[in-house]
C-alpha cells in the first residue's frame, strides 16, 4: 500500500525544527541558567518541541512497515505527539503567566492540571482501546473519533493564553506589551493544516518557530531590564509614556519611589548588601502592584511605578499596601538592614504637562516625604555629610 505522506518531506521539515531548537537552545543557555519559573516553562516547551521532531519522522517511518516493534514504534511515538503538542501548550500558558503575571491563581492552575491529565488519561487508555487513535493491521495510523478532544484542549489552552494576555494589558495598559502572536500564529497556522490535510507534518516545527518568536521577543525585552533588579529601566519608562502621549485617553498615574537611609546601607554593609536591598526592594514593590501597572528602576535607589488608573482611592490603596509591605519585610526578614520608602505621586495630564513636568511633580513630591521622613529619623541622614 502507498504511503499517503512524503517522507522526504517530513524528514526536511523537522531537521530544520531540531536545528532550529538546537541553535535557540546554544544562544540561550544563559537565560536557562536563572531558572525563573517563566523561563523553566520555556525550557519544557523547547524539550516537548525537540522530542516531537525526532518522534514525527519515526512515527511515519514506521507506518506501513509490518512487524510488532513498527507497531510498538507507531503507538508510542503517536501517542508522545499528541501529549507533546498539549503540554507545550499547557506549558505555554504557564509561562505567559509567570512573566506577565507573576504566577497562575490557584483554582486556575487546578482546572488546567486537570484538563491536561484528563489528556493523558485517554492516551493511556488508547493503549487498549482505540478512542484517539488506532494502528490496523498494515502498521497505518488512523484518527478515532476522540482525536477532536485533542484539538479541543490545544485550542482551549491557546484561547485561555489570549485571555491572559489580554487581562494583563486591560490591567496593565500600554504597561505590558509582550507581543503573543508570535507564538499564536505559527501555532495556529501549523494545526489548521495538520488538521485538515493528513500525511503533512508541521506541528512540531510550527512549535519550534513559535518559541523562536518568543526567544526574540524577550531578547528584544531586555532592552528595556534592569540588569541587576530585573524591572523595567528608565528607557521604558520614556519609551511608554512617549507612547502615551500619542493616546491621551489613557489614564495613567505615577507613583516615585526613593529608599530611605540607602547611603547608610551601602556604609555600613558594604556595595553587596546594597545590591541585595535594591533586589528585595524590587519584589516588594513588583508584589504590592501587581498586574496594575509596571515598575520602573529610575535611578540609584529611585523607583516609579506607573498605574493604568487615575482613581485616587486606588493609588493611595497601591501606596498603603507597599508601605504595609515594606514593614512586614523589616518584621520578619533576617536580614541585617531595614527598608523604608518615601512615596511621592501625581497624575499624568497629557493634555498639559510634558513627559519631564509629570517625572518632576511627582519626584518633588516625593522629596517631601523624604524631608518629613530624615524630620524624624535625623541619624539616618547622610545626605549632607
Amino acid at each position: 500500500m502507498e504511503p499517503l505522506f512524503n517522507l522526504e518531506s517530513i524528514y526536511v521539515t523537522n531537521v530544520i525544527g531540531i536545528v532550529l531548537i538546537a541553535v535557540m537552545i546554544v544562544c540561550n543557555l544563559w537565560r536557562f541558567q536563572t531558572r525563573s519559573r517563566a523561563d523553566r516553562n520555556l525550557l519544557l516547551m523547547m524539550f516537548l518541541a525537540l522530542t516531537s521532531c525526532i518522534a514525527d519522522p519515526i512515527s511515519y517511518s514506521m507506518k506501513g512497515v509490518p512487524g510488532i516493534l513498527p507497531k510498538i514504534s507507531v503507538y508510542v511515538t503517536s501517542s508522545w505527539l499528541f501529549a507533546a503538542n498539549m503540554l507545550a501548550s499547557f506549558f505555554w500558558v504557564r509561562f505567559l503567566s509567570f512573566h506577565l503575571n507573576g504566577g497562575i491563581p490557584r483554582r486556575t492552575r487546578i482546572v488546567l492540571d486537570s484538563i491536561v491529565a484528563f489528556g493523558l488519561i485517554l492516551l493511556v487508555i488508547n493503549l487498549f482501546v482505540p478512542i484517539v487513535f488506532f494502528i490496523d493491521e498494515n502498521n497505518l495510523y488512523s484518527r478515532s473519533y476522540l482525536y477532536v478532544v485533542y484539538l479541543m484542549i490545544d485550542y482551549l489552552l491557546v484561547l485561555y493564553s489570549l485571555v491572559t494576555y489580554f487581562k494583563a494589558r486591560a490591567n496593565g495598559g500600554f504597561l505590558k506589551f509582550f507581543p503573543i502572536w508570535v507564538y499564536i500564529v505559527p501555532i495556529l497556522i501549523g494545526g489548521v493544516v495538520q488538521s485538515l490535510y493528513y500525511g503533512i507534518s508541521v506541528i512540531p516545527t510550527s512549535i519550534a518557530v513559535s518559541i523562536a518568536g518568543v526567544l526574540a521577543s524577550l531578547q528584544n525585552e531586555m532592552i528595556y531590564h534592569d540588569q541587576l533588579t530585573g524591572l523595567f529601566n528608565r528607557s521604558y519608562l520614556h519609551y511608554m509614556l512617549e507612547k502615551c502621549m500619542v493616546r491621551p485617553k489613557i489614564k495613567i498615574s505615577g507613583i516615585m519611589i526613593d529608599l530611605n537611609g540607602f547611603k547608610h546601607i551601602n556604609d555600613k554593609f558594604g556595595h553587596a548588601m546594597g545590591d541585595d536591598a535594591l533586589v528585595m526592594s524590587a519584589r516588594l514593590l513588583k508584589s504590592a502592584v501587581g498586574n496594575a501597572g509596571s515598575v520602573i528602576r529610575y535611578a540609584g535607589d529611585e523607583f516609579i511605578i506607573l498605574l493604568n488608573t487615575q482613581d485616587d482611592e486606588a493609588i493611595e490603596k497601591c501606596i498603603t499596601k507597599i508601605r504595609n509591605l515594606f514593614d512586614d519585610f523589616n518584621k520578619n526578614a533576617s536580614k541585617p538592614y531595614e527598608l523604608s520608602v518615601s512615596v511621592g505621586s501625581h497624575k499624568f495630564d497629557m493634555k498639559m504637562e510634558s513627559v519631564d513636568t509629570f517625572i518632576n511633580i511627582a519626584d518633588a513630591r516625593m522629596y517631601e516625604d523624604k524631608k518629613a521622613f530624615y524630620a524624624s529619623h535625623a541619624r539616618m541622614d547622610r545626605r549632607k555629610r
